[in-house]
C-alpha cells in the first residue's frame, strides 16, 4: 500500500475517534470508535496483502531463530 493511502487511513481513524470524543455523546462516540476499528482492520488487510505470496516460505524457514544484530 502506498504511504499516502496508509497515512490517509491513519488520519481517518484519528479523525473519527477525535470527533466521537469531542461531540461528547456516548452513542456517537461508540459509532465513531466502531468506524475507526473497522477502518483499521480494512487498512491492516490491505497492508498485509503484499506479504501473502511470501507466507509459504514461513513454513520452510520455521526452524531459523532471529539473531540480534547488536
Amino acid at each position: 500500500m502506498p504511504r499516502g493511502i496508509r497515512y490517509l487511513f491513519y488520519a481517518l481513524i484519528f479523525a473519527f475517534a477525535l470527533a466521537g470524543l469531542v461531540l461528547g455523546q456516548q452513542i456517537i462516540l461508540g459509532i465513531c470508535l466502531a468506524l475507526s476499528i473497522i477502518i483499521g482492520v480494512i487498512a491492516d488487510g490491505f497492508d498485509n496483502k503484499r506479504d501473502e505470496p511470501f507466507k509459504k516460505y514461513n513454513v520452510k524457514h520455521k526452524h531459523h531463530k532471529p539473531t540480534n544484530a547488536s
